[in-house]
């Protein structure tokens, strides 16, 4: 039986713009998803998700407080010919910032498909492929008014 995986995505906005990472499908649409990844056996939500920025946007990062969970689940798919089983994970979206004097930049090791990073703003994500979709109206609500939770998104 296969459980759920734990990911931490770090939430960084500076100046009205969201720090994302910037992916290109294979017929080039940009694909925008938080910075971050999964979880390994023995390393705490923190330390998982600084090393998940240094490999993915090659920056110190700190952080802060949970800001939403959600949940990502996809169907078994094709990439490149290759079966990719079904996936299941639950993200722990931290508020951060970029440690004193960090920019992003190439990471350390990107995943797969990743094409850099990107500020982009806040008040015009709807012009933007983003995942997940719930992130951008959780994003342009009312801070007040903001569930934790987004729920299950990615269904396919």
């Amino acid at each position: 039986m296969r459980t759920p995986r734990l990911g931490v995505k770090a939430l960084i906005v500076r100046g009205g713009h969201v720090l994302m990472n910037r992916y290109l499908d294979p017929d080039g649409t940009e694909v925008f998803a938080l910075p971050g990844g999964g979880q390994e056996h023995g390393e705490d939500q923190v330390s998982a998700l600084i090393r998940e920025c240094r490999e993915e946007i090659g920056a110190r990062i700190e952080v802060f407080q949970v800001a939403c969970l959600f949940e990502v689940f996809s169907t078994e798919r094709m990439v490149d010919g290759t079966p990719i089983p079904p996936f299941h994970q639950v993200n722990v979206a931290y508020w951060c910032d970029l440690g004193e004097g960090e920019e992003p930049g190439p990471g350390t090791d990107p995943d797969p498909g990743q094409a850099g990073t990107a500020w982009l703003a806040l008040d015009r994500l709807g012009d933007h492929v983003i995942h997940p979709v719930e992130l951008v109206r959780w994003l342009e609500a009312d801070p007040s008014s903001r569930p934790v939770s987004l729920g299950a998104t990615g269904r396919s």
